[in-house]
């Protein structure tokens, strides 16, 4: 008796439950969301964002100085790339690069001159230099 009557309670609170459809709304304006939403959510972003943009007033010597090490390093890793590289001892300005052919592969040391790190990076020679 006590189970049917349980049942029964059951029955009669489930029936009077009723549902609706679920309905996404989106929020960002740039997905169809209110654009009313778009500075809070930009407000939002920039309040987390950590990414500060450095030195964006950079003068004609420094830019030519970073050219310059960025062409020094692109040639050294083509020449290496290609099996093409001289045993030597390379300097950008702020980086000291030495290359060592040994055995069949490359050495190269790079020292930051500021800092005073060094890397060494050992690789076998791809290609066939000449």
């Amino acid at each position: 008796m006590k189970y049917r009557m349980l049942v029964l309670a059951a029955s009669l609170v489930a029936g009077s439950v009723q549902s609706t459809e679920l309905v996404y709304t989106p929020i960002n304006p740039s997905f169809g969301g209110s654009p009313l939403n778009g500075s809070y959510l930009l407000n939002k972003a920039n309040a987390q964002n950590d990414h500060s943009e450095g030195e964006g007033d950079k003068d004609f010597i420094t830019r030519f100085k970073e050219s310059l090490e960025r062409n020094i390093l692109n040639t050294i890793t083509r020449g290496v790339a290609n099996g093409e590289i001289t045993d030597g001892t390379y300097d950008t300005g702020d980086f000291r690069i030495e290359v060592a052919s040994v055995g069949g592969g490359v050495v190269l040391t790079i020292t930051n001159l500021v800092t005073g790190e060094i890397t060494v990076i050992e690789m076998p020679v791809y290609g066939g230099g000449g």
